[in-house]
């Protein structure tokens, strides 16, 4: 009769199912984020599944074994299996038990099982780090203070509440006071480690199967300069936001670790407040230069960092090197690019790195904290002296398997959201996923099927002319609403041909100046004539456009699920409510019977496991069996030909994929001799070296011999090349 009160199937191989319609789903789920890495979320059915990393998350934020086999059997309908138990209890029985504090400048190793710091100190690399001279413990009580969080209610919930177990800590031994349970032993062992060894100990550790945790008591730090920077009282923190908050302030201390929102829900925000709540100097980095500024304007708009008059919220970019005052707390935002280089840089720009190395960062923030587990960047960890680390991103997934590096270069997962609980209550947008399937033209299909290079095939489904009749039908249907309209195209030479040559529209792209990113963009928003922007990959990330509601996917990255993700995000800031269910639109347009399907299919797996669905329709759905009756452009053999002829004569380049954004080093640098002679060359800031053919550099990119029996549109598509 109460099977409604157990929603949850735990099952051996360590699978949880959860019934999402349960009059307690929303306390299971907020335990089991805690404990398990989430699968698939649909509507009615969650899947999650316990591992090694979740429990060692689970641990970080002081669930015990004994919690977590409490919370199971609370709300599992079935018994748990030994084998699972045991799993558990073998994978939590180190996890978690070992903490690196910072305090009062110094580093210490603690932990609440003495015996577990005598097996720690058995390790070589461990007690080389001991500061000499010491032989014993210190002893000390477990101080766990609930950290006041501006903008919410009462100081926001505690850590327990936000992992949907009964009360906290102080609150079950307040119970136990009365009854003749034994009371909680708080008491702690420590340690203090050489200040220099501290990656020495985690790495020896890590070793030997006991994972540590860094967490820096922040409150009793009193010497490094405190940042005096407060909310503004219009900064309102949410439910969800409160719980991503407590999970990293828990007991009194800044916990590293990461944070997983969507797009659109304020993970900025977050950020911003977890900086005023530690209060010391913070180094934030993001994806791009158009990124840097956005912190910057969202610093001063949620925050009076300002106020007094100093500008204390400093920029490092291209375009931005101004120097600090050491000896006073800044905020600093830099790139990705500008921190991860490891070539000569320019005078001013080694000045400012130099500077950064050097000082102390209370925290440091990583926007889009996938991007830093990639190889070149992970300097930006590695080099910068910081005392917390907090990750920041809507999808923790990569194509090369490097996200669980994340774990051990900022800290554990400490909170995942469920996109389809923040649309229902509002907090984002509410989309319509749509795959429109295209025809390929009988004329590019053919051309398709005799291409042996994998480039030209791309360009050719690209480029297909149904696609192009959708694109420009649903960019006259959305304009004519008043919808604002981004459409994405990984190819420049796609992109250009798009907005330029067909349909007259704005574009911008990796080779598009900061500043005209920045003016086009702010254009973008604010003028009502201005309805539609084509924009390649480097509008994937950390782009704020909150009045845009529409996408439209002409081209992408191949089976990239996080690309598909972030796109979404473009257009998940809460929408005005609308008269239907929907209130945003995202279309991705596929050539038929091309590669291109089996690319969009992997692509979607991450928002479907999100709970998005994607409504299939097919171009005749659209604009019928004839594109002349809507006045489309290419609705005649002409034109259609005129387009594959742009083709056949294209460079091999041009079917190239645009860079990654945050892949590039735009600093001006320079070349000097073996032995460090004088400069002898030197270099732009948009000089990259690629591949590339010799026709390039003769002039002779577009070109071709022009065959005498050629149509004549054809000629003249030619002739008119050469003169340009």
């Amino acid at each position: 009769q109460d099977h409604q009160d157990y929603p949850l199937w735990v099952c051996p191989n360590r699978r949880i199912y959860l019934e999402s319609y349960s009059p307690v789903a929303q306390q299971a789920k907020d335990f089991l984020i805690a404990i398990a890495n989430p699968v698939t979320r649909p509507r009615h059915i969650h899947e999650y599944k316990i591992t090694s990393y979740s429990l060692y998350a689970a641990s970080s934020l002081g669930l015990r074994f004994e919690d977590i086999l409490s919370g199971l059997n609370r709300l599992s309908k079935n018994e748990l299996h030994d084998s699972l138990i045991n799993f558990i209890h073998d994978k939590t029985e180190k996890a978690g038990k070992v903490r690196i504090v910072l305090r009062r400048n110094s580093y210490f190793v603690e932990s609440p099982n003495k015996k577990m710091l005598e097996e720690l100190l058995k390790i070589e690399g461990v007690a080389d780090a001991r500061k000499p001279g010491e032989t014993e413990f210190l002893v000390h009580s477990d101080d766990q203070r609930k950290v006041a969080i501006q903008g919410t209610k009462d100081g926001g919930m505690g850590q327990m509440e936000a992992m949907g177990l009964k009360g906290d800590m102080k609150e079950d031994e307040e119970e136990n006071e009365g009854s003749n349970k034994p009371k909680l032993d708080r008491r702690v062992y420590s340690f203090e480690i050489m200040q220099g060894k501290v990656e020495q100990v985690k790495e020896a550790a890590k070793d030997r199967d006991f994972p540590t945790l860094e967490e820096y008591d922040y409150q009793n730090d009193k010497t490094t300069p405190n940042l005096n920077m407060n909310l503004r009282a219009f900064a309102q923190i949410r439910p969800y936001q409160e719980r991503c908050l407590a999970k990293m302030f828990g007991f009194g201390r800044a916990r590293s670790g990461i944070i997983v929102l969507p797009c659109g829900a304020g993970k900025t925000l977050v950020g911003i407040t977890a900086a005023q709540t530690i209060g010391k100097s913070t180094l934030v980095v993001a994806t791009t230069d158009v990124a840097v500024n956005q912190w910057k304007k969202q610093f001063e708009h949620w925050t009076t960092i300002n106020d007094n008059g100093e500008k204390r919220v400093i920029m490092f970019s291209r375009e931005h090197k101004r120097a600090w005052d050491t000896s006073k707390a800044v905020i600093v935002i830099a790139s990705y690019h500008m921190l991860g280089h490891g070539g000569q840089r320019e005078k001013e720009a080694e000045k400012i790195m130099q500077l950064i190395r050097k000082h102390e960062w209370g925290l440091i923030i990583l926007d889009e904290v996938h991007v830093a587990a990639a190889k070149t960047f992970r300097r930006c960890v590695s080099e910068t002296y910081s005392r917390c680390k907090l990750g920041l991103t809507a999808t923790l997934v990569r194509e090369d398997k490097m996200v669980d590096d994340l774990h051990y270069l900022v800290g554990p997962k400490l909170y995942e959201a469920n996109w389809l609980d923040l649309q229902d209550q509002g907090y984002i947008a509410c989309v319509q996923c749509i795959e429109v399937k295209c025809r390929m033209d009988p004329l590019f299909y053919k051309e398709y099927l005799m291409q042996k290079s994998m480039r030209r095939r791309q360009l050719l489904y690209e480029m297909n002319p149904s696609k192009f009749n959708v694109c420009e039908y649903l960019i006259r249907y959305h304009e004519a609403r008043g919808d604002k309209i981004l459409v994405f195209s990984d190819n420049r030479f796609t992109l250009e041909t798009y907005a330029r040559t067909l349909l007259n529209k704005f574009f911008i792209h990796g080779d598009t100046s900061h500043t005209e990113r920045l003016v086009t963009l702010d254009r973008f928003q604010r003028d009502d004539k201005l309805n539609t922007l084509f924009i390649s990959k480097i509008g994937d990330n950390s782009i704020d456009l909150p009045d845009v509601n529409v996408i439209i996917q002409i081209s992408s990255h191949f089976a990239a699920r996080r690309q598909e993700a972030q796109r979404l995000g473009r257009i998940l800031r809460p929408k005005p409510v609308s008269s239907s269910r929907f209130n945003a639109f995202f279309y991705t347009l596929v050539s038929s019977d091309t590669t291109e399907v089996k690319y969009a299919t992997k692509r979607q797996r991450f928002l479907v496991d999100q709970g998005y669905a994607y409504r299939i329709v097919r171009d005749e759905d659209l604009i019928g069996t004839d594109p002349k009756k809507h006045g489309l452009q290419l609705s005649t053999p002409a034109k259609k030909a005129s387009i594959l002829a742009k083709i056949r004569a294209a460079d091999e380049m041009a079917a190239l994929e645009e860079e990654e954004e945050v892949g590039l080093d735009r600093t001006k640098q320079t070349r000097r001799r073996k032995g460090g002679g004088k400069r002898w060359g030197s270099f732009g800031r948009n000089v990259r070296r690629r591949a590339g053919n010799a026709s390039d550099m003769s002039g002779g990119s577009g070109m071709a011999y022009r065959p005498n029996n050629a149509p004549r549109f054809f000629r003249d598509h030619i002739m008119r090349n050469a003169r340009n």
